[in-house]
Parts: structure tokens; C-alpha cells; sequence
């Protein structure tokens, strides 16, 4: 059975047999939610053929990446009262939760136990994804409230004056920026240890905002733009937020 043939007679079946207070509502969720899963994988791949591992891509990657490129400027609570909307994506526990439903009933029908297989990785992301979208809205609202490494007065200082600085990249042994994906690895406060994910290197301590530091945990990656400054590394951008075990 193809993913197309599968999401279409499913939604047959929940339309049929759906007992929630607003059916109608709940049969958008799932319309929506089997599309992106379709989007991602394709109508024509076949049920089986989506493994854990993809499931996990396309929940912690690629779905966080379009919920945070569809709304960068909209928190977390603005979200969930346009959870209706018919152009929206469906919310992360709505997605999760049509998901759920949807595998199991796949396995009823075909005698497989992907349900089973997946239900670790939905339960896990139940927590860890609404957090990691709420982690990006909350550092871009901060940074954007603050107004980037540009409003840094030593920032100006030593950019209009060509001098030699703990901004300046050029410096030999004096590294002052860094761009890459960060893993977060330790939370003291608003100090936090990141590794980069490249190079491996740890750094520390960077400085978060204290409403985004507590929002934190081991295992995060996020998508950083620092500057050094003499109390630890600046954040002068940011981009997505990805739940722990997200492959970037």
C-alpha cells in the first residue's frame, strides 16, 4: 500500500468513525497532517518503506524548519489560538496525535507494527518538539528586542574606527565569531555550553537571554551566530531550534 492509497483511506475511515466534540476540525487536522507526511516522503512511497529514522527527520527537521520559516514572528501562544486556520500547519501535538492514530490504524489494516515501532519517537517528541519551536520564537523575539551585535557599543566602536577588537575574525589566534549549529551540552543559569557540530568544539560560556535559558536541556541544537565579548559569547543571530537526536 502506497502512503497516497493509505493517508486517503484513512481519512475515510476517521471521517466515518470520528468521535471528538468538532469532527470537522478534527478531520482538517488530519488532512493536514498526512499532507505534510506525504510532502515529505512522496504519495508513491510505500507504507512500509518509512523507517524510524525518517519519521524522526521529518518531525524534528524538515517539519520544524517549515513551522518556523511559516511563522518567524509569531510566539508560541499566537500559535495555538490560529490552530483553525485552514492555511496553517497543524500544531505539534496535533500532528503527533494524528500521526499516532494514523499508524496504528495502519497496522490493523496491513498487519504490520509500525505503531509500535514509532510510538517512542512520538512520545519522546511530544515534549521536545513544541519546546524547540518555542525555543526559536522566544530567542529571535529576544534578539529582535535587543537589536542584534550591530547595537553592541564596542561593536560600533571598534567597526567605525578600524581597530583591533574581540569582534574582529582576522585577528590571528583571537577568534571573535562563530557561526555554526551548536549542540547544547550544559545550562548554568543564563551560561550555556554548546557544542559545535561540526568541528566538535565546545564553546562557553555562551550568553542567553534568562527566558530562553530556562526553556533549555541537554541535547538541543540551535543554529547560532556568536561574538565574543569579555563576559563570554554574544548571540548576534540566530535560526532554527531542533529537538535532541535531530541528524543536521
Amino acid at each position: 500500500m502506497t502512503l497516497a492509497e493509505a493517508t486517503r483511506c484513512f481519512r475515510d475511515y476517521a471521517s466515518q468513525n470520528d468521535s471528538t466534540v468538532d469532527p470537522q476540525l478534527q478531520s482538517g487536522v488530519h488532512n493536514r497532517a498526512l499532507l505534510l507526511l506525504t510532502s515529505y516522503a512522496s504519495p508513491d512511497t510505500a507504507l512500509t518503506e518509512i523507517t524510524p529514522s525518517g519519521l524522526r527527520d521529518f518531525l524534528s527537521r524538515w517539519y520544524v524548519e517549515k513551522a518556523c520559516a511559516s511563522k518567524p514572528n509569531v510566539s508560541n501562544e499566537s500559535l495555538n489560538a490560529r490552530r483553525t486556520e485552514p492555511d496553517q500547519l497543524p500544531e505539534p501535538h496535533d500532528l503527533l496525535d494524528s500521526l499516532a492514530e494514523f499508524f496504528k490504524w495502519a497496522d490493523r489494516q496491513a498487519g504490520i507494527d509500525q505503531g509500535m515501532q514509532y510510538s517512542p519517537i512520538l512520545i519522546e517528541l511530544s515534549r521536545s518538539l513544541p519546546r524547540a519551536l518555542e525555543i526559536a520564537s522566544v530567542l529571535t523575539n529576544a534578539l529582535r528586542q535587543r537589536g542584534g551585535a550591530f547595537n553592541f557599543p564596542e561593536f560600533l566602536t571598534s567597526f567605525e574606527q578600524g581597530g583591533s577588537s574581540q569582534y574582529d575574525i582576522d585577528v590571528p589566534g583571537n577568534l571573535g565569531a562563530i557561526d555554526g549549529y551548536f549542540r547544547i551540552v550544559r545550562v548554568e543559569g543564563s551560561s550555556v555550553e554548546g557544542e559545535e557540530l561540526i568541528s566538535e568544539e565546545r564553546v562557553w560560556p555562551i550568553i542567553f537571554p534568562s527566558e530562553v535559558a530556562a526553556l533549555l536541556g541537554d541535547g538541543y541544537i540551535i543554529n547560532l551566530e556568536l561574538v565574543r565579548k569579555p563576559e563570554g559569547w554574544q548571540i548576534a543571530g540566530c535560526g532554527f531550534a531542533y529537538p535532541p537526536g535531530t541528524e543536521i
